[in-house]
């Protein structure tokens, strides 16, 4: 194990005659807030962030082999169920992206109980953004360090690592809370070998508003995917219905595509066809619609712009109690479904969609070939490597009755 490096001291209060912060953002307290020590800006002025001593509070790193914002909720819910428990209302979740490409999306993701911040929104009001308090501190440490904050309402403390939040606790507020904590992250440490490479204590009695505002200015500045932190009931149900509507967007553009490059197919192919051969150009339409779709029609433009209307139209033309019976059907009639486990079903009247775990993707595929035979069309739209522990799968669905040539 690697040894723990510490240099600990107080949080400096010396913030510099010409240091610089930006008014438009105040940092403070939940002291500061209740007891009106601090000139506030309006919300058409400005963003207020409070500094909070959450007690069920909790944050996980993450790693995605993807770049689709819409795709990054259900990953994670899929990732942390333990900490989501059966009903993931009672727990807000709200995913802090630090680096994205093409193909890649990393970050955290802060776990909080929604009662602790609807509690917290009713002393201190609307409109103001929630931190925990230790999170302030992060540029002190230098991204990879111990910061702890203490007051009268707890002692927390967050350890960072290559720049980024690894874990936080909230202990009540005793004579030795700021010792024991340390000690509890620095043995955490030891054991996950992970150095330590300083330590900042903040004692809140003992610091100016100035002091705060400039350490969280700087930690805005240096912690990326910060600017848009916000723990609130608001903050979190928007970044989750803009998720979900990227997550459709994406879908629905992907099909309109399809069918627009089928349009222009279409037109190319008849005025080619008319060049070559003006005596069949009538029926060139017809041919292409014949291929594209595996059917006839005596109208193809009309008919694949019908289709294009049609697109969230589609889906699986069943109530939710029978295709429960189907996908219960097919669960028994599968070879393979001893070695699977469902974990979810997602009924909608434009797609439904199971996931679960397995062993291997032979039962995964089993039990799709299965579904195909209960009145479904079944393909697997997802399936992930999890390390140690076999795969994680999902499988569209769709009534085989939409999906049959007609």
């Amino acid at each position: 194990m690697t040894a723990s490096k510490k240099l600990k001291g107080l949080f400096s209060q010396n913030t510099g005659s010409n240091a610089k912060t930006d008014e438009k953002i105040r940092f403070c307290t939940e002291e500061d807030i209740v007891d009106r020590n601090v000139t506030l800006p309006s919300p058409q002025n400005g963003r207020i962030i409070a500094l909070l001593q959450l007690r069920t509070l909790s944050v996980h790193p993450f790693s995605f082999p993807f770049g689709k914002n819409g795709r990054v909720r259900d990953a994670l819910k899929m990732s942390f169920r333990y900490a989501l428990g059966n009903d993931d209302d009672s727990v807000l979740m709200i995913p802090q992206v630090t680096e994205q490409g093409s193909d890649r999306t990393e970050g955290v993701v802060w776990f909080v109980s929604k009662t602790e911040i609807e509690e917290a929104e009713g002393r201190l009001g609307d409109g103001i953004a929630f931190w925990p308090a230790p999170l302030a501190m992060f540029n002190e440490t230098e991204g990879n360090g111990l910061a702890i904050w203490n007051s009268e309402s707890g002692t927390s403390g967050m350890l960072f690592k290559d720049r980024s939040p690894l874990l936080y606790r909230w202990t009540p507020s005793a004579e030795n809370s700021v010792n024991d904590l340390e000690k509890w992250f620095v043995d955490y440490s030891l054991s996950a070998d992970i150095t330590i490479d300083n330590i900042i204590v903040a004692e809140r009695p003992s610091l100016s508003s100035r002091s705060i505002q400039k350490a969280g200015s700087e930690t805005l500045k240096s912690l990326r995917g910060s600017a848009s932190l916000d723990l609130s009931t608001k903050s979190a149900y928007s970044a989750k219905k803009l998720e979900s509507f990227f997550a459709a967007a994406f879908n629905t553009a992907r099909a309109a595509v399809f069918l627009g490059l089928l349009f222009l197919v279409l037109s190319a192919g008849a005025f080619i066809y008319s060049r070559l051969n003006s005596d069949h150009f009538e029926d060139v339409p017809f041919e292409i619609y014949k291929i594209a779709f595996g059917e006839r029609s005596n109208s193809p433009l009309a008919s694949s712009a019908a289709k294009i209307k049609n697109l969230g139209a589609g889906g699986t033309n069943m109530s939710m109690e029978q295709t429960l019976d189907n996908i219960a059907a097919a669960w028994k009639a599968s070879a393979s479904s001893g070695s699977l486990k469902l974990d979810a079903i997602r009924y909608g009247t434009e797609r439904t969609e199971i996931q679960g775990t397995a062993a291997g993707s032979v039962p995964v595929e089993s039990l799709r070939d299965s579904l195909n035979k209960n009145g479904f069309n079944a393909k697997i739209s997802d399936i992930q490597q999890i390390p140690g522990s076999g795969m994680r799968f999902s499988i569209g669905l769709e009534s085989s009755e939409r999906s049959r040539p007609k």
